[in-house]
C-alpha cells in the first residue's frame, strides 16, 4: 500500500539556510514548509514552547478530550485527503503520549500517514523514574513505521523531514521523540522545501512482469479485479476502470475500502468481506484470473460469507503493490508486480491482446448480479418493527447521505453490517476502523476528516458500546471548535459483536454483554451543546439524518435498534464449540454436556 507521494509545489530554494533560530521555531518552520495546517492534541507543559507560537506559524492547534482521539483525528484527516498529507498529533510526555498507543497502532494498520510528536522527560532526569517519565520509543516500537529520538536539537527540522518522508513512503505513522528541554536555546539550521528531500513518486513495475501479467489476463476467460487502498493512494481509479472495460471484468472493493472504485460504474459489484456485497463474492467466485490492485489480500477479508467459500482457489492471482513486502504476504499469488498502481495498470492495459477479456454478455451478467443483490438487500431492510431493525436503520441512513459524504465506521455488529450499505463514487470518503479493530475510532476520525475537508459532510456510525468509551467526549470538542460532524449511534443496549458469539457458541449465556444502563445519548449531546435526536420509529430515521446534516451543527442521531438482530459471529474463524473438562463447568449446549 505504500508509495511516494508528490510533495506540494514549492520553490527550489530552502525556506531557511544556515539560519539561527530556536528548536521550537525550527520544528514549526519545517511544518510550515510542508503547508501543515492543523495539529491535534491535549495541551501539556512539555511542548508549550512551540504551542505558544503556533498561531504565528499559521498552524491550528485543535485541543481534544482524549489523546487516543487525537491520533484518530490525525488518521481521519490523512485518510480524507487520500494520503496526500499526514495528520499530526502531539501530547504531554508520559501518560499523554501512552494514551495514543491505540490510535497510532490503528493508523499503522489503516496504512494512514500520521506524524506523532512525543515529548519525553528532561535529559537530566531520564532514567530516574521521574514525574511522567516513560520510554515511549520502546512502547511505540511496533506501532510506527519509523521513529527517531532527537539527540542533537540542531537536527530537529531534519527529523520533521524524515518523519514526513517515511510517513508518506510507508503510508503509516512515524514518531519524533524529544526531551522536553531540547526545545530551548538557539541552533543554526536549514529548513528545506519538500522537493529538496523527498521523491515525488515511484514508477511502473518491471516491464517483463507487466507483459507476463498482461498475457495471463489476455488468456483468462473470466477475469476479475479487486481494487484496494493502493488504488486510492496511487490515484489509479480511472486506470482500473479503463482496464476493467477492456476485460469486461467485475471490480470489487477490497474489505474496508468501499471507496476504492466508484459504485456507479457498470462493472462495480460492491465490497468484499464480512457483511459485504453478495454480488461481489459471487462474481469473484467465478473468476479464473484475479487482479488485485493495491490490496494486500488480507486473509480476514477473504473469509467465507453468506455460506460461500467464495475466493476462487483455482484462479491465477496477480498482485500489484508499491510495497514489495506485501506481495504474497497473506495469500498465495502466481505473479507479483511491485510498482505504482496507476503506472502499472496503465502498462497492463497497453500490453493486452486485442481479444482479451470476457465476451460482451459478461457485462450484462455483472450488472444483473449487482442489481439482484441490491434488490435483495433492500427487501431485507424494510422492516417496520420497533425497536428498529438495524438493517432498516442502515438502509435509511445510507439513503439520507448527501453526495460526497465522508463516512467513518466503528467496530461492532451494526457497523460491520454497514459494509453492504455504504457505497461511494469518490475516494477518501470511507474511513473504517480497520483491522486493528479498536472501539472508538469513528467519531474522532470523522472530526479529523471534517477538518481536512470542511465543505463535505462527515458522518460517523457508532455502536452504543463504543460510543460510551471515549468517543462521546469529543462532542465537546466538536461544539467548542465548531466542527459539524454527525454521529449516528445505534443503541441496542449491548455489546452486539460479542453477544453474537454467545448466541452461536455458548447457548445464549450472556455474561458481560448487556448494557441496560445506557443513558439517553441524544440528551447528553444536547447537554454538551450539540443537536441530539433519539429515533424510535423507523419512519423517522431519514428525516432525523437530514435535519442533522442540514443543521450545520455537531449532532448526534441516536437510533434505538433491536439487539436480537445480529450477523453471524465476526470471528467465527477463531472460535469453537466449548468442551469443558471439569464437571462443574459443563453446561447445556456444551459439546460434552450429559445432563
Amino acid at each position: 500500500m505504500s508509495r511516494q507521494q508528490a510533495p506540494p509545489p514549492t520553490e527550489d530554494a530552502p525556506l531557511h539556510e544556515g539560519e539561527t533560530m530556536s528548536p521550537s521555531e525550527a520544528l514549526l518552520e519545517q511544518f510550515v514548509a510542508e503547508d501543515a495546517d492543523v495539529m491535534f492534541g491535549i495541551v501539556g507543559s512539555a511542548f508549550m514552547d512551540f504551542l505558544d507560537i503556533m498561531p504565528q506559524a499559521g498552524i491550528r492547534y485543535l485541543p481534544v478530550r482524549h489523546e487516543q482521539n487525537a491520533a484518530h483525528m490525525a488518521d481521519g484527516y490523512a485518510e480524507a485527503l487520500c494520503g496526500r498529507e499526514p495528520g499530526i498529533c502531539v501530547a504531554q510526555n508520559g501518560p499523554g503520549v501512552t494514551n495514543m498507543v491505540t490510535g497510532i497502532k490503528a493508523a499503522q494498520l489503516n496504512h494512514s500517514p500520521v506524524i506523532m510528536l512525543s515529548p519525553a522527560a528532561t535529559t537530566g532526569s531520564i532514567g530516574t523514574d521521574g514525574f511522567q517519565e516513560a520510554d515511549t520509543m520502546s512502547i511505540f516500537d511496533e506501532c510506527v513505521d519509523w521513529q527517531g529520538r532527537l539527540e542533537d536539537n540542531s537536527r530537529v527540522a531534519e527529523y520533521v523531514r524524515t518523519a514526513y518522508r517515511e510517513s508518506l513512503t510507508e503510508m503509516g505513522p512515524t514518531q519524533i521523540d524529544f526531551a522536553r528541554d531540547q526545545l530551548y536555546g538557539e541552533i543554526e539550521t536549514d529548513v528545506l522545501q519538500p522537493n529538496q528531500y523527498r521523491q515525488e513518486r515511484i514508477g511502473s513495475a518491471d516491464d517483463s512482469k507487466v507483459s507476463e501479467a498482461a498475457t495471463m489476463l489476455s488468456e483468462a476467460e473470466n477475469p476479475a479485479i479487486i481494487a484496494g487502498l493502493g488504488t486510492i493512494y496511487s490515484d489509479a481509479i480511472d486506470e482500473v476502470a479503463d482496464l476493467a472495460e477492456e476485460l469486461n471484468a467485475p471490480v470489487a472493493n477490497s474489505y474496508l475500502h468501499n471507496d476504492s472504485f466508484p459504485i456507479s460504474h457498470p462493472l462495480a459489484v460492491g465490497a468484499l468481506g464480512y457483511g459485504g456485497s453478495k454480488a461481489a463474492m459471487e462474481t469473484l467466485s467465478e473468476a479464473d484470473c484475479v487482479l488485485a490492485v493495491g490490496s494486500r489480500l488480507s486473509g480476514f477479508g477473504l473469509l467465507p460469507q453468506y455460506g460461500m467459500d467464495w475466493f476462487p482457489e483455482d484462479a491465477d492471482v496477480i498482485q500489484i503493490d508499491a510495497d514489495a513486502s506485501q506481495i504474497g504476504r497473506t495469500t498465495r499469488v502466481e505473479l507479483g508486480l511491485v510498482g505504482d498502481a496507476a503506472e502499472t495498470v496503465r502498462g497492463l492495459a497497453g500490453d493486452l491482446d486485442a481479444s482479451a477479456g470476457a465476451d460482451e454478455g459478461r457485462v450484462e451478467e455483472i450488472e444483473q448480479a449487482y442489481a439482484d443483490w441490491k434488490d435483495e438487500l433492500e427487501e431485507m431492510s424494510q422492516s417496520d418493527q420497533a425497536p428498529i431493525h438495524p438493517r432498516r436503520a442502515l438502509w435509511d441512513v445510507a439513503q439520507a447521505l448527501p453526495e460526497n459524504t465522508m463516512v467513518a465506521t466503528d467496530i461492532g455488529n451494526t457497523c460491520s453490517m454497514a459494509n453492504a450499505y455504504l457505497e461511494f463514487d469518490n475516494p477518501g470518503n470511507f474511513l473504517a476502523a480497520g483491522t486493528y479493530g479498536n472501539c472508538g475510532f469513528a467519531y474522532p476520525a470523522a472530526i479529523g476528516a471534517k477538518v481536512a475537508r470542511p465543505d463535505d459532510p462527515a458522518v460517523a456510525l457508532v455502536g452504543d458500546g463504543a460510543w460510551g468509551m471515549q468517543s462521546m467526549n469529543e462532542i465537546m470538542t466538536a461544539v467548542r471548535e465548531d466542527i459539524p460532524a454527525v454521529a449516528v449511534v445505534f443503541n441496542n443496549m449491548e455489546w452486539g459483536a460479542e453477544k453474537q458469539n454467545q448466541y452461536w457458541f455458548y447457548n445464549d449465556r450472556f455474561v458481560g454483554t448487556d448494557l441496560p444502563e445506557n443513558p439517553d445519548f441524544a440528551e447528553i449531546a444536547r447537554d454538551m451543546g450539540a443537536r441530539g435526536t433519539r429515533v424510535k420509529d423507523p419512519d423517522n430515521v431519514q428525516s432525523a439524518m437530514t435535519d442533522a446534516l442540514q443543521s450545520g451543527e455537531p449532532a448526534v442521531v441516536e437510533i434505538m435498534t433491536d439487539g436480537t438482530e445480529l450477523l453471524e459471529p465476526f470471528r467465527r474463524d477463531a472460535l469453537d464449540d466449548p468442551e469443558r473438562v471439569l464437571e462443574k463447568y459443563r453446561q447445556p449446549g456444551d459439546a460434552n454436556y450429559e445432563g
